[in-house]
């Protein structure tokens, strides 16, 4: 029955063979993504990037990422019995407010005064 330093022994000889091998295999895609690149004069901007400085004689190039859309939060409407803050906006109502409305209660008399 093998022990678990055996097993640990062979994984770690394991673990270096499958480093030794991705190394090998991502020198040879570089390479021939290089030549490719040089072959078929392909740009950054072909590729999708934007901007590129030059830093330590290599070119920096970065990725276009999408904007996202920035949400601006609602200023809450009504304040709850335990102080909670609802906007009153889409979306599914606290559990507070449906309390409220189902009890018979005025959902105004939560209503936040503003000055």
């Amino acid at each position: 029955m093998p022990t678990l330093a055996g097993i640990k022994a062979k994984m770690k000889t394991l673990q270096q063979q499958h480093d030794a091998i991705i190394a090998k295999q991502k020198a040879e895609v570089i390479a021939e993504i290089k030549q490719k690149i040089a072959d078929f004069d392909i740009s950054a901007a072909d590729l999708g990037y934007k901007g590129s400085a030059a830093k330590g004689g290599r070119k920096v190039v970065q990725v276009a990422k999408p904007k996202k859309s920035a949400k601006k939060k609602s200023t809450p409407v009504y304040r709850g019995p335990n102080n909670e803050e609802w906007a009153g906006g889409k979306g599914a109502r606290p559990k507070w407010v449906k309390a409220v409305l189902e009890s018979g209660g005025d959902l105004e008399a939560y209503r936040i005064k503003r000055a």
